[in-house]
């Protein structure tokens, strides 16, 4: 059976009869016998019994009534969510991003495509490495992925997002607040950071390799929640991007600019080609404030 079948055989049962049955739905009424006829041949019992003008259930279409009603009603959910996708008001969509860019710039772009479109569900993977990020959207676990640093390109597609500003954060004040400081002064009092591999330890590193000096830190936790608890428990001074640093501040901790100036750039990534229109609405929107950058095709060509 299929979903006309079922849909003939509800009419029928609602109606009472073939003829009003057949009027309501637009078709001949030969054409509805023959489908009821087919549908009792396939479940092997009759459906209907005749009464009057009209016609009733039999005990086997009593049985099938509320079933069919609620087959009817999951393609209707089918055709509802599929419609819904497509116009960009309902859904699902999977993103995949390390906590640094999770706190700033995805928590308030979640929050301003929460609000135009409310019945859009968002699920955020939080990956161990950067490569967890790009190996997650090339295989399809995530629809959309935040990194930074330089933006893939092969069968990635990549939009710029944001800069971050990177800044010092220091354990609460025990002296004078210095107006800057470099990455060797943060050496010199001990860095606190995430292992090797994730996103906050590439940028440290890179950092202190700029300035000659071994990628090496003193307190190295493998939990990113813990370095703010870490460098005001007086571990030792972190570097990280103002939106974490601004949840720092607010805990006590002294955010000093970098000297030089530091930022890090962050990107959208996704499968070239490959994205639903609900994706493509949240890449949209992402693109849609003052801070969006160009599209970045596949072949590195702006668009």
């Amino acid at each position: 059976m299929d979903r006309r079948h079922l849909e003939y055989f509800v009419a029928v049962a609602e109606l009472g009869s073939f003829t009003r049955a057949a009027q309501s739905l637009s078709i001949a009424q030969p054409s509805l016998s023959h489908a009821i006829g087919w549908l009792e041949r396939d479940l092997g019992s009759r459906l209907f019994e005749r009464h009057g003008r009209g016609v009733r259930l039999t005990p086997a279409g009593e049985a099938l009534l509320e079933p069919a009603r609620r087959s009817l009603r999951s393609f209707q959910v089918a055709r509802g969510a599929v419609r819904a996708v497509s116009e960009g008001g309902f859904g699902h969509l999977t993103l995949i991003t390390n906590t640094l860019w999770a706190v700033d710039p995805l928590a308030r772009l979640i929050g301003g495509f929460r609000q135009q479109h409310p019945g859009v569900r968002l699920s955020v993977a939080d990956p161990a490495r950067r490569s967890d990020v790009l190996d997650a959207v090339r295989l399809g676990g995530a629809e959309i992925g935040l990194l930074d640093g330089r933006p893939p390109q092969g069968i990635l597609a990549s939009r710029w997002l944001a800069e971050q500003e990177l800044v010092a954060v220091l354990p609460a004040a025990t002296g004078p607040t210095p107006a800057a400081l470099s990455i060797e002064d943060l050496d010199a009092i001990g860095l606190v950071c995430t292992p090797a591999g994730t996103a906050l330890r590439a940028i440290v590193d890179d950092l202190l390799e700029t300035m000659g000096l071994p990628s090496e830190v003193t307190v190295e936790t493998a939990h990113l929640a813990s370095v703010v608890p870490l460098v005001l428990a007086g571990a030792g001074a972190a570097v990280l991007p103002t939106g974490l640093a601004a949840e720092a501040a607010a805990k006590g901790s002294r955010v000093v600019p970098l000297a030089p100036a530091a930022r890090s750039e962050v990107h959208l990534v996704w499968r070239d080609g490959r994205l639903s229109p609900l994706a493509r609405r949240f890449v949209d929107f992402c693109a849609s404030g003052d801070d969006a950058g160009s599209e970045v095709a596949a072949d590195g060509r702006s668009v």
